[in-house]
């Protein structure tokens, strides 16, 4: 029987998972689903990860990506900057574990979620995860089917940009809590956390629906206008997420380099000026050290929220705004770091 520590991420788009001090991290899509019978088909991907079913009260459910693309009836783990639904949620959760954990397992987790989602919804999700749970799964191309016990022995709930404030101070190896401001920018909202003497002050933090969604529906609208043609926004996203400045429509192909940029630029001030209004909530004697820029669309915005923060003087330069070497699992992996830090205290103790 071996103690693991984990982190989770459950975001918008992904639900992020960090094990064994990041050495086994992954993400998958935040999406469970109906299963649809029927002919599997010869998939040439028989990855556990894109072909994941998993039982739940004697009921299967499609999860991450076979559920995007397989299921008819989908069910989003995160909608309008807060968790939809704690079971939901709990079921994911439960089969990201499946690519981390063997039978007997002892686990001490650490998840992170929206910033909007009630507390009384943080409470039931730790409620769910916490005890002994038999995990039942399948590969839907393979057939191979897994079966084992895993036992969370302690979970913690917290608002997800925590994870990479965690990480930052221990990167940079910071052991006092200092006062900070996180922007972590995912795919269908953006999330704000401020923190005050080492504790999150919510009225303070928030959720905006400008993210990176935001971005592509944009560009999809003015393609859509200068081609005549029906650009959808999420066909977009992957030729953002590798940084492409060009797409190929209909055979042809259209420069997205100077819209990308214009509209990445107006949604990065949009931000900061929300960022702007919130800490305006801030104790009179806080004094922030610190400011992050995180998530996946820190690829995108990074540089722009950097130039506005410093435009606006909240920052004496553009560097002094942080963003993560890995902007995208700096939360799960900073949510493994607090619950095995935690765990080594109290042995001492």
């Amino acid at each position: 029987m071996t103690l693991k520590f984990a982190g989770m991420d459950l975001g918008t788009s992904t639900l992020k998972t960090s094990c064994d001090m990041g050495q086994k991290k992954y993400k998958m899509i935040s999406l469970i689903g109906d299963v649809t019978e029927g002919w599997t088909g010869m998939t040439t991907d028989k990855s556990w990860l894109n072909n994941l079913v998993i039982e739940h009260e004697g009921k299967e459910y499609f999860v991450g990506e076979l559920a995007r693309t397989q299921s008819e009836i989908k069910y989003p783990l995160v909608s309008e900057g807060r968790m939809k639904s704690a079971e939901n949620a709990f079921i994911a959760l439960k089969s990201s574990l499946t690519n981390v954990a063997e039978d007997g397992d002892d686990f001490i987790i650490g998840v992170g979620v929206p910033v909007s989602t009630p507390m009384n919804d943080m409470k039931e999700l730790s409620r769910l995860l916490k005890g002994t749970h038999e995990v039942k799964a399948r590969n839907d191309a393979t057939g191979e089917k897994k079966a084992m016990t895993v036992n969370v022995k302690k979970c913690m709930v917290i608002p997800e940009p925590y994870g990479t404030y965690y990480w930052t101070l221990k990167q940079r190896k910071v052991d006092v809590a200092i006062d900070a401001v996180l922007i972590d920018i995912g795919h269908g909202s953006t999330d704000f956390l401020a923190m005050y003497q080492g504790r999150p002050m919510r009225q303070s933090s928030g959720s905006l629906n400008e993210a990176t969604d935001t971005l592509t529906n944009r560009i999809a609208k003015k393609l859509g206008d200068q081609t005549g043609k029906v650009v959808r926004s999420y066909e977009l996203m992957k030729a953002i997420e590798l940084g492409r400045d060009s797409v190929m429509i209909t055979g042809e192909t259209f420069s997205i380099k100077e819209v990308k940029n214009y509209y990445a630029e107006q949604i990065a001030k949009i931000m900061v000026d929300e960022t702007e209004r919130l800490i305006a909530f801030m104790p009179p004697d806080s004094f922030i050290e610190l400011y992050v820029c995180t998530g996946g669309g820190a690829y995108i915005f990074g540089k722009y929220i950097q130039k506005a923060l410093a435009q606006m003087k909240m920052i004496g330069k553009p560097e002094d705004c942080f963003i993560p070497e890995d902007p995208v699992m700096s939360n799960a992996m900073g949510f493994e770091l607090v619950v095995r830090d935690r765990a080594e205290d109290k042995e001492s103790e």
